[in-house]
């Protein structure tokens, strides 16, 4: 709060909190990085709760978690499409809502389950949270002017950043409560904790919805003409 009341009185702030004022950049900075911390916190607790509440082994654990970076591949090919048929609203909210379920859904993962069951999961996480994430970063970028894209890059650089430590703490700090009486970390207790962590990313729906069909038009204008150039 002080720091915003001193960058109104100065020309050139270090953060320029202007910038917000642009309806793209504030919806995909703020609320793109609050649905972060919710999608952020779930590749802290998998490799836990594989190795902890499921016993397996660092290896395994890992050969699992892995698969989550494939659908980030996936997303890059993919994300232009979506971005041209429904839109940056439509794609930020359906991901957020898609995201949260499938973060819920790790609550359903038992030491039981095949593992094939559960790098198919991993996989669906992993397109969801890459599809949230590249939305928002472009959503952030989209409508400013050239001049204004330092600053923004820089703004927007130490949000991901945060919400990245945000994520994992607010998963911590909930497994911690959940097991505050000493109790062992059983999947009973990383299962509360996924349900309770996928709240998150619905909390930012609203600023999704803020969202109009001028917002980022530009970019997916250019993105079809980019097809149509390579077709």
């Amino acid at each position: 709060l002080a720091f915003g009341l001193h960058a109104r009185r100065v020309a050139h702030p270090a953060v320029d909190l202007r910038l917000f004022r642009h309806r793209s950049f504030a919806v995909g900075t703020l609320a793109g990085g609050l649905c972060r911390v919710g999608l952020n916190g779930a590749p802290f607790l998998l490799p836990l709760m594989l190795q902890v509440g499921f016993g397996m082994s660092p290896v395994a654990s890992g050969s699992l978690t892995f698969v989550s970076s494939i659908g980030a591949v996936f997303v890059r090919v993919t994300a232009g499409r979506l971005l041209r048929w429904f839109g940056f609203r439509s794609v930020l909210s359906w991901s957020a809502v898609l995201g949260a379920l499938v973060v819920a859904g790790f609550a359903l993962l038992e030491p039981s389950t095949p593992h094939w069951a559960v790098a198919a999961y991993i996989f669906a996480f992993g397109l969801m949270r890459s599809t949230q994430f590249m939305t928002s970063n472009t959503l952030s970028y989209a409508d400013l002017p050239a001049a204004e894209l330092s600053r923004a890059t820089s703004i927007g650089g130490v949000l991901q950043q945060l919400s990245v430590s945000f994520g994992v703490s607010v998963a911590a700090t909930v497994l911690t409560w959940l097991s505050r009486h000493g109790e062992a970390l059983t999947p009973a207790r990383f299962h509360e904790t996924f349900l309770l962590t996928a709240i998150i990313p619905l909390l930012a729906l609203p600023g999704f919805l803020l969202l109009k069909a001028e917002d980022g038009a530009e970019v997916s204008r250019h993105r079809t003409g980019t097809a149509r150039a390579g077709a």
